[in-house]
C-alpha cells in the first residue's frame, strides 16, 4: 500500500499536469484576432487632428486613436511607395526584396513593366492565409504584376497570398485627372521642346553628315526612321498614361479603364463592408488591407466633400479619408467585430515624399486600435517601424515567421500593450534607393533617440525642397556625418557638435559600429526598379474591350 506522503506527491504531479495540458488546451481556442490594415498613401505626420493638427477635421480617426494607441515615433522603410509598401509587407528592408532602383526612376511607372515585389517573397498575408486566414486586398498595389508574358501575374497581389482584389494595380497620378496635367511635364516642364529642337538637330546632322560622305543614303534612312520612331514611341507613351495606367481590377479582371476617380473612395468603402458582412456570416477569421487611394494627387473630389475643407482639394481629400475610415470602423462595432479585431492605420511615407531619409518622408502617423487586446487612450513615443507588422501579426495568429532569411521587423505587441517600454529595436537603417543615409539609435536607457545622417536630399538652395523628385544618387554628401538628437529636435534643424563632447562621440561610434554589422548581411537582392524593368513592354500591357482599352465597372453603375 502506498504511504501518504508518495500519494501526496503523485497528487501534486497529477494535478499540475493537468493544469498544465487545460492551459495548452485553453490557449489554443483562443480565437484569433481579426486583422484590418487601412494604409493611407502620401498622408502627411502632421494632417490629423490626433498628431497636432488643427485645420483638418478628422473625427474618426481621432476617436480610434482614443481608443487605441498612437505611435508618435513610426517609421516607414523608404519615402516613396513602391520600396515602403513591399517593407510593410514583408517585413525586410527594400534592398533585401529589390524593391530599390537601380537609376533615376525609384517606382514602377507602368502596370506593363517588368518588375515587381518577387514571388519568393513572403508576405503577411501569405503567412496568415496558411494559418487559415480570408485574405483581401483593397486598393492600390503598385508592386508589379506581369513578368515574362501577358498577364502571367506573377507579381500580381493573389499571387502574394490574397485570396481576393479589387484595386488600382499602379497608383495614382496628376494625368488621370482629365484637367490637362502631365507628370512628366512638372518634373521637365520644357521636355516636348527641347525634344523637338534635338530631333531637328539630330536630322540636320544626319543629313550633314551624308552630304560630306560620311555615311550613305541607306543609313542616312535608317538613323531618320530609328530616331523618329524613337521620338513617335516616347510621344505616345506619355500622351496615352491615363490609358495605360489608369487600370482597375477585380482579382484578374480589369473591369474599369480609366479609372473614375471621383467615385474611388466610396467604391473602396463599399467592398470593404461588403467583405466584413461576409465574414461576419462565415465566421472566418480573416485579413482585410484596405490600401486607400487618398491622399495622392491627382484629387477628384465628390460633390460631398468638395469645397468642405479650410485646404482646398488635399484637405478635402483628407476629409474623405476619414470618413472612409469612419465607415468601416463603425461597421467592424456594428457587426460585433470589435471583440476580435486589430486595426493599423498608418501611411505608406509622409509629406515629405522622396526625400530620402528626412524624417517627413519617412515618420508616419500610425494607430492601433484593438479593444480586446490593447489599452485605451496610450501613446507610444518609443521608435516603430511598419517592418514590425508581419512579426507582430505572425505572433498574434500563432504563425510561424520565415526562419530561412532576414526579418528585419520586431514584434510590438508587448510594447503596444505597455509591458514593455523599450523600443525592442536598437538600431534603424534608413535607405534611399541602395544607399544608407541614415541610422537611428535607440539606446537601452534613457529616453533619446539619436540619428546620425550621411546624406542630405538635393534640395533647391535656400529651400527644404527639391525641383520635383528628390534624388537618390544626387543627394549631398554630409563629410562629416551629422549628429541629431530626436526627442528634443523632431525636425532636425540642429545638428550636434559631435567633437565638443565625449558622449556623442561614443554615440556616434555605436552607430558607425552597427552600420558595419548591418552592412554585411544587407546584401542587395537584384533590383527590380532598373530602366530595363520599369519601361513600358507592350506585350504586358491590360486592356478591355480590345483595341478600345475602355471600360467602366458594371458592379457600380
Amino acid at each position: 500500500m502506498m504511504d501518504k506522503s508518495k500519494f501526496n506527491h503523485y497528487l501534486v504531479m497529477f494535478l499540475t499536469l493537468e493544469y498544465f495540458v487545460n492551459l495548452v488546451c485553453s490557449m489554443n481556442n483562443v480565437p484569433r484576432p481579426n486583422i484590418i490594415i487601412m494604409l493611407a498613401d502620401d498622408l502627411g505626420y502632421g494632417d490629423l487632428g490626433c498628431f497636432g493638427n488643427t485645420s483638418l477635421r478628422t473625427p474618426n480617426i481621432d476617436k480610434m486613436a482614443n481608443e487605441g494607441v498612437k505611435l508618435t515615433h513610426h517609421l516607414a522603410a523608404a519615402s516613396v511607395c513602391s520600396p515602403s509598401r513591399a517593407a510593410l509587407l514583408t517585413g525586410r528592408y527594400p534592398i533585401r526584396s529589390g524593391m530599390y532602383p537601380d537609376g533615376i526612376v525609384r517606382v514602377n511607372l507602368f502596370i506593363a513593366n517588368r518588375g515587381g515585389l518577387p514571388p519568393s517573397e513572403v508576405t503577411f498575408a501569405k503567412i496568415l492565409k496558411e494559418a487559415g486566414y480570408k485574405t483581401a486586398l483593397i486598393g492600390k498595389w503598385h508592386l508589379g504584376m506581369s513578368r515574362d508574358h501577358y498577364n502571367d501575374f506573377v507579381f500580381h497581389p493573389l499571387n502574394h497570398g490574397f485570396d481576393y482584389y479589387y484595386g488600382h494595380i499602379l497608383t495614382n497620378v496628376k494625368d488621370f485627372s482629365g484637367e490637362g496635367d502631365r507628370v512628366l511635364l512638372s518634373l521637365l516642364p520644357n521636355l516636348y521642346k527641347g525634344i523637338a529642337l534635338a530631333y531637328i538637330i539630330g536630322i540636320i546632322t544626319f543629313y550633314l553628315l551624308f552630304k560630306k560622305g560620311l555615311i550613305n543614303k541607306t543609313l542616312l534612312v535608317i538613323l531618320t526612321v530609328l530616331v523618329t520612331f524613337l521620338l513617335s514611341y516616347f510621344i505616345l507613351l506619355f500622351e496615352n498614361l491615363t490609358t495605360l495606367n489608369s487600370v482597375l481590377m477585380r482579382n484578374f479582371d480589369v473591369v474599369e479603364q480609366p479609372i473614375q476617380l471621383e467615385s474611388l473612395m466610396s467604391r473602396y468603402v463599399s467592398e470593404g463592408l461588403e467583405y466584413l458582412q461576409q465574414r461576419k456570416n462565415d465566421g472566418s477569421p480573416f485579413l482585410l488591407f484596405l490600401s486607400w487611394d487618398r491622399v495622392h494627387t491627382a484629387f477628384k473630389i465628390p460633390k460631398e466633400f468638395r469645397g468642405k475643407s479650410k485646404h482646398g482639394r488635399y484637405g478635402d481629400a483628407v476629409e474623405e479619408l476619414d470618413w472612409g475610415t469612419g465607415q468601416i470602423m463603425s461597421a467592424v462595432k456594428s457587426l460585433e467585430l470589435d471583440k476580435n479585431t486589430l486595426v493599423y492605420f498608418t501611411s505608406d511615407n509622409g509629406g515629405g515624399k522622396a526625400q530620402g531619409a528626412v524624417d517627413g518622408g519617412i515618420r508616419v502617423p500610425a494607430i492601433v486600435w484593438s479593444p480586446k487586446l490593447l489599452p485605451s487612450n496610450i501613446t507610444q513615443d518609443e521608435p516603430t517601424s511598419q517592418m514590425d507588422i508581419l512579426p507582430t501579426l505572425s505572433y498574434l495568429t500563432n504563425s510561424d515567421v520565415p526562419k530561412d532569411r532576414i526579418i528585419d521587423g520586431k514584434n510590438i505587441f508587448s510594447l503596444l500593450k505597455g509591458d514593455e517600454v523599450i523600443s525592442p529595436h536598437q538600431y534603424f537603417f534608413h535607405y534611399c534607393g541602395s544607399s544608407l543615409h541614415a541610422i537611428r539609435f535607440r539606446p537601452r536607457t534613457g529616453k533619446k533617440v539619436w540619428k546620425l545622417v550621411f546624406y542630405e536630399p538635393d534640395y533647391l538652395p535656400g529651400k527644404q525642397e527639391c525641383t520635383f523628385i528628390c534624388s537618390c544618387s544626387k543627394a549631398h554628401q554630409l563629410n562629416p556625418p551629422e549628429l541629431f538628437e530626436l526627442t528634443s529636435n523632431p525636425g532636425e534643424t540642429k545638428p550636434l557638435n559631435i567633437s565638443s563632447n565625449k558622449d556623442y562621440e561614443i554615440i556616434v561610434e555605436s552607430m558607425l559600429k552597427a552600420k558595419q554589422e548591418h552592412e554585411k548581411s544587407a546584401v542587395p537582392a537584384e533590383s527590380q526598379v532598373t530602366f530595363y524593368k520599369v519601361m513600358w513592354w507592350p506585350h504586358l500591357q491590360p486592356c478591355c474591350n480590345f483595341p478600345y482599352c475602355s471600360c467602366k465597372d458594371t458592379k457600380f453603375t
